[in-house]
């Protein structure tokens, strides 16, 4: 007798009982919904889930991300505005937010979005 086999042996002796116990376990057919048997193999989902969930909450962060880069452009501009306009009426009209308030193709585009 070879000690690799003794150790193989003796568990085999200890937990046979509870080996056997779980090899039949594994053998009985779930039943599905319909009441059916079937032989399929059961596939964990909270690994797909959990992924799903991750890759969800990356492109949420990406949203707010853009969307936040894009709130302190604006708030960037009506600042300069604001600044500009303390100072003088002309110097308001010289800043990216003063041209687009003095821009006729601005005012028709806002009247469409309105009536919209």
């Amino acid at each position: 007798m070879e000690i690799n086999n003794l150790s193989t042996q003796l568990n085999g002796q200890i937990d046979g009982a509870k080996a056997n116990e779980a090899r039949a376990a594994q053998q009985v057919p779930e039943k599905t919904e319909s009441g059916n048997l079937s032989d399929k193999v059961s596939i964990s989902k909270e690994g797909i889930q959990s992924t799903e969930d991750q890759f969800a909450r990356i492109e949420l962060e990406k949203a707010n991300s853009a969307a936040f880069s894009k709130l302190k452009q604006y708030k960037a501009r009506i600042q300069e505005y604001d600044q500009a306009r303390q100072v003088s009426p002309e110097a308001a009209k010289e800043t990216e937010l003063g041209k687009m308030l003095n821009d006729p193709a601005v005012w028709e585009k806002m009247a469409e979005n309105m009536f919209r």
